[in-house]
């Protein structure tokens, strides 16, 4: 039995697409991951992905 769980890019892009359609103003890393429930570094990774295939956009906020 494997501890972790592997996500394809579909499943993932379901997930964060469903939370960011409930938010108007977007979600930062940390809030896509503990609402998807998936670890915030393997989110991250597959942020980085779905924003080089302009799947997401990312804004800074603050400084």
């Amino acid at each position: 039995m494997s501890l972790y769980r592997r996500y394809t890019l579909e499943e993932i892009t379901r997930k964060v697409y469903s939370e960011l359609s409930e938010s108007h103003a977007g979600l930062s890393g940390v809030e896509l991951a503990a609402r998807t429930k998936i670890n915030r570094m393997t989110l991250a990774r597959y942020l980085d992905l779905m924003l080089v295939k302009g799947l997401v956009r990312k804004k800074k906020l603050g400084c």
